[in-house]
């Protein structure tokens, strides 16, 4: 089993909620919500190091003084102290699938593994960009570093997840992850309990089709409001 494949096996949710969501959320009354984390296992080194190298070397040989804030840093020297927070796995959904979706049979038959972690980048508590790191052949290579509408629209998602799982009556175990419809530029977070399958749109306009940021759907509705606007598409035009 490869390293990636190894570190983001996503059943077990026994990581302390401190954790995980701490360095984005300081909420006082924390204590109060359900004990919500991001299904992880423990760090493997090797992906870390590879992912702590990656992020060394786009700061050192990307970005400038010219550049700094297309990254969303507010100086370069901010830029060197960053640090990854911890990444989710990252599932895609493709046009085709999407299109011939059929409601009821939910999100599962059409999730597409995308062999990649997305890390937030971090200062001082705050999601400044991200950088992604993919296995390609059985190796860990570099992904996107970079972008800031949509790593801000996922970021304050991100702080909403435990009370909007609240607001359903949902019970773990969960798991939580990053699915993209490439097609339709559109990001959410996955939710899968016991009691269902459910999409949070975290994207820049969603109003584009008729979903609001930072509020839980069902996934299979989520999923038929989708294809309607997917039907639009030609797949021919997409690169």
């Amino acid at each position: 089993m490869s390293e990636l494949r190894r570190y983001v096996t996503m059943n077990n949710i026994n990581h302390r909620l401190h954790r995980i969501l701490f360095p984005f959320l300081g909420w006082s009354l924390i204590v109060l919500l359900p004990k919500i984390v991001y299904s992880q296992e423990m760090l493997q080194k090797p992906v870390l190091e590879f992912a702590q190298k990656s992020l060394k070397g786009y700061v050192n040989n990307v970005l400038n003084e010219k550049n700094f804030a297309r990254f969303n840093f507010k100086s370069l020297e901010e830029a060197r102290v960053a640090h990854l927070g911890d990444p989710y796995k990252v599932m895609f959904i493709g046009l085709g699938p999407l299109k011939d979706y059929k409601s009821g049979t939910g999100i599962r038959p059409i999730l597409i593994d995308a062999k990649t972690l997305w890390f937030p980048v971090m200062v001082e508590g705050e999601i400044r960009t991200k950088l992604e790191v993919r296995e390609k052949k059985g190796k860990l290579v570099s992904g996107e570093f970079g972008g800031i509408r949509v790593v801000q629209e996922i970021a304050k998602v991100r702080d909403q997840v435990p009370r909007l799982i609240e607001s359903k009556g949902l019970r773990g175990p969960f798991k939580l992850m990053v699915v993209k419809i490439p097609a339709l530029y559109a990001h959410f977070f996955y939710v899968e309990s016991s009691q269902g399958e459910y999409l949070i749109p975290a994207m820049v306009q969603p109003q584009r089709y008729k979903l609001q940021n930072g509020q839980i759907y069902a996934a299979d509705q989520a999923l038929s409001n989708l294809r309607e606007f997917a039907k639009e598409i030609d797949g021919k035009t997409l690169m």
